[in-house]
């Protein structure tokens, strides 16, 4: 961060890294805390929805922080769905309900590691009809993901976030910072999610 000759891209790994949050205690594999920063590094100006939010519920550390690697058809474990909404992507309380969360935990069964890599378990993955947003299917982790974007608040959540970060990081959202954060929100959903503009 200090000696980089792109410090833009490494306050930004900076930023994804508390965004998206993890630590060693929890993870205990620093290889796997490397490869997660790795991840930030090579998205942190990319898309935040393709590149951050699906490579995020792929992630081994992120999986072991939130113990999805425990999340099963037969034991569903709401971590990280409620994380994935709360903390990453809506915003807390903001457009999903209790319901949503256990369903979104269905969807996000399955999903695991093996070593440094990946997995898809298709034997501890609920294949079942969920009830998501109000709209039913056979959902897996990716279909949550890509419902979650079709929520309102989604726009809203990160560049707020974004602007706490880099220009005021006061909790307050009206006058200038609610008309800053809202052409921030316009710009974010209108580039299908860069963050890059």
């Amino acid at each position: 961060l200090v000696e980089t000759s792109r410090p833009l891209l490494e306050k930004l790994t900076l930023f994804w890294h508390g965004h998206f949050a993890t630590g060693y205690r929890a993870v205990e594999d620093s290889w796997h805390m490397m490869l997660q920063n790795d991840m930030f590094r090579a998205n942190a100006g990319g898309n935040f929805k393709n590149d951050l939010v699906h490579g995020i519920i792929r992630d081994p550390a992120m999986i072991k922080y939130l113990n999805n690697n425990q999340n099963t058809q037969k034991a569903p474990n709401e971590n990280l769905a409620r994380e994935l909404m709360e903390l990453f992507t809506l915003g807390v309380g903001n457009g999903y309900t209790e319901n949503d969360i256990k369903e979104g935990a269905r969807a996000l069964t399955g999903l695991n590691y093996r070593d440094d890599e990946f997995t898809f378990n298709q034997r501890t993955h609920d294949s079942s009809g969920k009830r998501i947003f109000g709209r039913s299917g056979q959902f897996d982790g990716a279909d949550f993901v890509e419902l979650i974007f079709q929520r309102p608040s989604v726009a809203w959540f990160t560049p707020w976030k974004l602007h706490r970060y880099f220009v005021d990081d006061s909790m307050q959202t009206d006058g200038d910072i609610k008309k800053a954060v809202n052409r921030m929100s316009r710009t974010f959903k209108q580039h299908n999610w860069e963050v890059r503009p």
